[in-house]
């Protein structure tokens, strides 16, 4: 990003009649989990919803550098991605693409390993034993790139940068960041906030919005990108949230907004996430937005936790449209400062300075499916 001058080369985009922002993060996700079976339709999914980066706190690795270099190097399109492998976790895992480690020699061969495909960031999982997991943040500042778990203690004690979720998935058989009803407490609240340490909500109950407002479902972007499937999943939430009592998810809903607005609002850092493709891809970034927006945030505070502060919690110049910043942005046709709404009403995305209209990225993929032919097999010589 520059300022433009007179006699300048280049393609010229005229957006006068329509709103330019930075392009948003989704910093919880994990391409992997289902990128295979959505080949080419997840990236093109996540440009043509206003999504330009893409932060994994655990992948497959070597799958995880595979597509970071490919969009890397231009050979693939889609958001910049940053990544990690597999969650370094105990002798148990909790899931079944964790890397489970037995001795502290296999936990330097997990590290070595980090080294060598160059991570962006280190998660310790759940059941790590608490000395391996502060020797893990130790390397991890001293390779320079953060390290996060789903804990805020003793991690932040030990130095960790973040934790991932409002509350999930831990080895101490409760949680020490929420109550079961979405409640956290000013303790909780004060260690964030004094520590500086980012929590990425991950609100999952956001799918309760889907019981007013069902645009996203029946967007062309999203009928046209999802696999039947996956789109068959996202009607079934829907029709859930329209036809069963949804009082108990929207109280907990708003405990969980409240938290991040106090975290806002003390200094704290709240960046979006939304573990897709647990969650709905794309679609529920615009949802936690939505959300963050109707228990109390305001359209500003609820954009920045998806540009502005990932982009300072990453250190790379992206979240912001300023000289000297990626050239990553999206044109949309409205003010998402007065309606949140706008956000996914994206007319073009950038990405590293390159241009996709959302017809283009729907493409491929906008003619209907031809029958398959009679099944047949053949095989060939040796």
């Amino acid at each position: 990003v520059e300022r433009s001058r007179p006699g300048r080369d280049g393609r010229i985009v005229d957006a006068r009649d329509g709103v330019v922002i930075p392009g948003l993060v989704d910093m919880h996700h994990h391409r992997e989990m289902q990128g295979y079976a959505y080949g080419a339709r997840q990236n093109r999914l996540w440009l043509s919803l206003g999504v330009t980066t893409t932060r994994s706190p655990g992948s497959p690795a070597y799958h995880m550098v595979e597509e970071r270099e490919s969009i890397q190097s231009g050979a693939r399109i889609g958001p910049r991605y940053f990544g990690t492998g597999e969650a370094v976790d105990g002798p148990r895992i909790y899931y079944n693409f964790m890397r489970p480690t037995f001795d502290e020699r296999q936990l330097e061969l997990e590290l070595e390993r980090a080294e060598a495909l160059d991570y962006d960031l280190m998660k310790a999982y759940v059941r790590l034993p608490v000395v391996w997991q502060r020797a893990v943040i130790a390397w991890s500042h001293r390779h320079g790139v953060h390290s996060t778990s789903h804990y805020h203690y003793p991690a932040f004690a030990f130095g960790g940068d973040g934790m991932e979720h409002t509350g999930a998935t831990n080895r101490f058989g409760y949680s020490r960041t929420v109550t079961a009803i979405g409640a956290g407490y000013q303790d909780v609240i004060d260690i964030f906030n004094i520590s500086r340490a980012a929590r990425t909500p991950t609100l999952f109950g956001a799918n309760t919005l889907l019981r007013e407002d069902t645009s996203l479902v029946t967007d062309r972007r999203v009928r046209t990108l999802y696999p039947s499937w996956q789109y068959a999943a996202l009607q079934a939430a829907a029709t859930a949230a329209q036809t069963t009592d949804q009082t108990a998810n929207r109280e907990n809903l708003a405990r969980q907004v409240a938290q991040a607005a106090a975290l806002i609002r003390g200094g704290g850092r709240v960046l979006t996430g939304t573990d897709s493709p647990i969650a709905f891809n794309a679609v529920s970034l615009h949802l936690n937005l939505r959300a963050m927006v109707k228990y109390g945030l305001t359209p500003y505070e609820a954009l920045t936790t998806a540009t502005r502060a990932p982009g300072e919690f990453l250190e790379e110049p992206i979240g912001q449209l300023v000289p000297g910043a990626y050239a990553d942005l999206v044109v949309l046709g409205g003010d998402p400062l007065t309606d949140i709404d706008q956000a996914a009403n994206v007319r073009q995305t950038m990405t590293n300075g390159v241009l996709h209209r959302v017809d283009d990225l729907l493409a491929p993929f906008a003619a209907e499916p031809a029958a398959p032919a009679a099944a047949t097999s053949r095989v060939l010589p040796p």
